[in-house]
């Protein structure tokens, strides 16, 4: 082995190859993964002070399923937000249940604005979500209906009102798409920092497409928007089929770049109880894998791309090395390309876990961030001939 400034033609475009896939790579994560990162802090240092005369009222639904210990805590927190506007909860339950109803009756005893209602038994060939959802909005005395569900614990007292503090009354905002976490501490079996990375991306993909004013998905436990915008799209009709697609086909519907705001603050998040738990994670993602197939206007190439292109610089070194072998020069200069992508993985994606609340990681990111692309197919196979109830009909 030895070193020589000579280098095969080849090898060079080989070099330039794997440089030009790392530029690429760094634009991506400009656009779109160190995004999210920017406008939290952006809006965090910008947010404007709001009158408590100019927030909305607003009707709080909440999706239980019977889990009545967890909705008494929901319900309790959120009974005693401090929200300067009149606000209503309505629980809307899978099914009766005598349990949630007793508890229920119980705060409902001194908090005249909770409401109850349920799904109908027997339902069947029906969506029984979406139909606890469409009674819980269509009951909304309210213009502006804030959804969330007992899977959730909400940890500041402020978390309506900064969601609230989105809508304006002129009635330009339309749709306020909040985030839910997953706590990284509850999860510490094989396999947790994978699941949190894959967390994260998932959310960052849909976070900065809605941030670049291409809104396609949101989530289940912290969203809201105008009873207007529910109504004139006929609820969830495009989508009665599906068990799911409420907060991804819905909003792929009625968002775009005019109507939607994403809000990121601290006090705006609720914590996804046991959310990175190996078989629930699992079946969540395979859920979404499978809902998204039903969006016309999901971002289908840059997220793709990055794995790829990091995929292209390691193959495209590597072929430089081999061929100049035993030039070490060339193995060096393609070593040195490979270390600046592999530190540009780590700087991108630790914003945007610190952002997002998730696990801190560090030397693991670059592979992660390599072989996600891989998971999201397989994935997306898998979500095909998964056992999971995924038309109303199963």
């Amino acid at each position: 082995m030895y070193l020589s400034p000579q280098i095969s033609l080849t090898s060079l475009w080989m070099l330039a190859t794997a440089f030009m896939c790392v530029l690429l790579l760094f634009a991506i994560y400009m656009l779109r993964v160190r995004k999210v990162a920017v406008y939290r802090r952006r809006t965090n240092s910008e947010r404007p002070e709001i009158a408590d005369a100019d927030y909305l009222p607003a009707s709080v639904v909440i999706y239980s399923q019977g889990d009545a210990e967890d909705l008494e805590q929901l319900v309790k927190t959120i009974l005693s937000q401090d929200y300067p506007a009149a606000f209503e909860v309505i629980v809307v339950n899978e099914g009766e249940s005598t349990d949630v109803r007793d508890t229920v009756s119980m705060l409902r005893a001194s908090h005249n604005n909770l409401y109850l209602t349920f799904t109908p038994e027997g339902v069947v060939n029906l969506s029984r979500k979406k139909l606890a959802l469409t009674l819980g909005i269509k009951a909304a005395r309210y213009d502006v209906v804030v959804l969330t569900t007992t899977a959730v614990d909400i940890e500041s007292p402020q978390w309506l009102r900064h969601i609230m503090s989105r809508f304006d009354r002129e009635g330009q905002t339309e749709i306020v798409l909040g985030y839910a976490y997953v706590d990284p501490d509850e999860d510490c079996s094989f396999g947790c920092r994978r699941r949190a990375f894959d967390n994260t991306a998932n959310n960052v993909r849909w976070i900065a497409n809605a941030i670049a004013g291409k809104p396609f998905r949101g989530t289940e436990y912290n969203i809201a928007y105008r009873k207007e915008v529910f109504m004139r799209n006929k609820g969830f009709a495009r989508s009665l089929n599906l068990h799911n697609g409420d907060d991804d086909i819905f909003i792929s519907e009625v968002a775009h770049r005019g109507n939607t705001v994403v809000e990121l603050s601290d006090e705006s998040m609720v914590r996804l109880r046991h959310g990175n738990h190996p078989r629930i994670f699992s079946e969540r993602m395979l859920r979404r894998a499978f809902t998204e197939r039903f969006i016309k206007h999901r971002p289908r190439f840059l997220f793709s791309l990055m794995g790829w292109l990091q995929i292209a610089a390691i193959a495209s070194a590597a072929a430089a090395a081999w061929l100049d072998y035993p030039n070490m020069q060339t193995a060096i200069i393609g070593a040195i390309i490979l270390v600046l992508m592999f530190a540009l993985d780590i700087w991108a994606w630790r914003a945007s876990l610190q952002t997002l609340k998730s696990r801190t990681m560090f030397f693991t990111l670059p592979w992660f961030s390599i072989t996600y692309p891989l998971r999201q197919t397989w994935r997306g196979m898998r979500s095909r001939s998964s056992k999971q109830k995924k038309y109303t009909w199963d």
